[in-house]
């Protein structure tokens, strides 16, 4: 996008670019700027202090993620799972306390760690008595995507990046060791919760966490 977006460009402009690299879930290079004037900012608004102070002590970011807003949030939940039946009683089960919490259905999103090719949870129309909205593949006629009837949104990583609910569920989490993609891929649905943050995963992708967060589930 540079040498085209520089091309419109009058001389004298001042530009700004913008870029998060903890939301690079991709591996894309990062675009070369010589000589630029380079700018950190730490702070991250949209999430309560609970969940930045969690993804902080998992993550050990090499830039901690500094709180901008005053919220405090809720505490954050782990919902372990051992197979894929487990996945879909345990992400049933998040959803059941998100309402139960007293958030919408509308206001809740099912967010899974996993593409939507990969997703175990792509084939249902429904978890327990809560009808899911989903991506169906299609694109309407302006190139915007078509999503199902429902009530639950239910969406990739990948895709609800740069969207956010008030509830999230981010779920499908399974990885052997917590690497830079796995911590991105956390880090970015995690920061789609302005409230509250549950987080349902594989037995063994929790034991990896809990020895990350020095035994504190």
């Amino acid at each position: 996008w540079v040498e085209p977006l520089f091309r419109l460009a009058r001389p004298g402009t001042r530009l700004w670019w913008l870029e998060d690299p903890m939301q690079n879930l991709y591996g894309r290079a990062p675009v070369p700027l010589p000589g630029w004037t380079v700018l950190h900012a730490d702070n991250n608004y949209r999430s309560p202090r609970d969940i930045l102070d969690h993804l902080n002590r998992l993550l050990t970011l090499d830039r901690p993620i500094a709180a901008g807003s005053a919220l405090t949030g809720y505490e954050v939940e782990i919902h372990p799972y051992a197979d894929t039946a487990g996945l879909v009683t345990q992400t049933r089960h998040a959803l059941d306390q998100a309402i139960a919490a007293g958030f919408r259905k509308d206001l809740v999103a099912v967010v899974s760690f996993r593409g939507r090719e990969g997703s175990a949870l792509g084939a249902f129309d429904q978890l327990g008595g809560h009808r899911l909205r989903r991506f169906t593949g299609g694109y309407d006629a302006f190139g915007s995507p078509v999503y199902s009837e429902g009530e639950v949104l239910l969406d990739s990583v990948y895709r609800f990046k740069g969207r956010s609910a008030p509830c999230v569920i981010l779920t499908e989490i399974d990885f052997e060791r917590l690497g830079e993609i796995e911590m991105r891929k956390i880090f970015v649905g995690a920061t789609r919760a302005t409230m509250k943050l549950l987080l349902v995963m594989s037995e063994g992708a929790a034991g990896v966490m809990v020895w990350q967060l020095g035994g504190v589930g």
